[in-house]
């Protein structure tokens, strides 16, 4: 009875290492996994970050190109309004109007297309960030019931 005893306890012992093995091969591997999603998810917020300030530079530089061209516009618009009569007029102010409005609502859709993109990377970033701070397996102490001892 003492064999079958030392036999069912070196065959205990041989099965706990495995499995302390097995897990720590599998904490190895969930730590690179989780390295390797959150340096991706870096690289994307990196470029998307990247990507939105180019765009934010070239919106500058076309609002300071139309801020500079506007007012010869305006003369040039006022000369040809004194060429037609006054229901003409009316109807060409009209136009500018509509375009100046199409041109800010363009222009309003366009920022929060941008502010809808900004939130989603965010969000993006900050579940990947949950999803490894979950993911990372905490290093056993000397409580751990499997731990070398």
């Amino acid at each position: 009875m003492s064999e079958a005893i030392v036999d069912f306890c070196e065959g205990l012992k041989t099965t706990l290492l495995g499995i302390e093995d097995r897990l720590a091969k599998a904490k190895t591997s969930l730590e690179s996994g989780a390295a390797h999603v959150g340096d991706e998810a870096k690289k994307h917020i990196a470029e998307a970050a990247g990507q939105l300030e180019a765009f934010r530079a070239h919106a500058g530089i076309m609002a300071e190109a139309l801020r500079a061209d506007l007012p010869a516009q305006t003369v040039i618009a006022q000369e040809k309004f004194k060429e037609f009569g006054q229901e003409a007029q009316v109807a060409m102010r009209h136009a500018v109007v509509f375009l100046a409005e199409s041109a800010s609502k363009g222009a309003d859709s366009a920022a929060e297309t941008l502010k809808t993109g900004a939130e989603k990377a965010r969000a993006l970033a900050e579940k990947l960030r949950h999803d490894t701070a979950l993911a990372v397996a905490e290093p056993t102490g000397p409580s751990d019931p499997i731990a070398p001892g």
